[in-house]
């Protein structure tokens, strides 16, 4: 059985199943021991007792951050969101100089699905600053 035949009829996601196999924490095909441990973690995935010592390890802060952080798979992108929540309010960066940049900084060539994951990129800090903006009004 393979990761996406699994998922169908799984609580675990065709994401976090391609995230073990990436990790190597399973193999594409599922073998039988796969397939144990994959149906051991659907009993506990999800509930609140088994996320609740999960995060107990970390600090407020950190906790914080994950919830409030976006999750990149790449530096690439991780560099980008950085870039765009560290520019002062009413300043612009144009896409074409992020671009440059990036392409010189990580060495490869955007192509259209990497530019248009970049204005995704983009569009997750913004939605992050009209939050604090709306709280920052609300008074919350």
């Amino acid at each position: 059985m393979d990761i996406e035949e699994f998922a169908r009829t799984s609580r675990l996601t065709r994401k976090i199943l391609r995230w073990m196999v990436r990790k190597k924490v399973v193999e594409n095909p599922l073998t039988e021991e796969d397939l144990a441990g994959l149906r051991l973690l659907e009993k506990i995935w999800g509930k609140s007792e088994m996320i609740r010592l999960q995060l107990a390890k970390y600090s407020k802060a950190r906790r914080l951050q994950l919830l409030t952080s976006p999750d990149f798979e790449t530096k690439w992108e991780r560099y980008a969101y950085t870039r765009f929540s560290n520019l002062e309010s009413g300043v612009r960066l144009p896409m074409k100089q992020l671009i440059n940049e990036l392409e010189l900084t990580f060495g490869f060539i955007f192509t259209r699905p990497h530019i248009k994951r970049l204005y995704k990129v983009k569009q997750k800090v913004y939605n992050k600053r009209k939050a604090i903006a709306k709280s920052d009004m609300l008074g919350v």
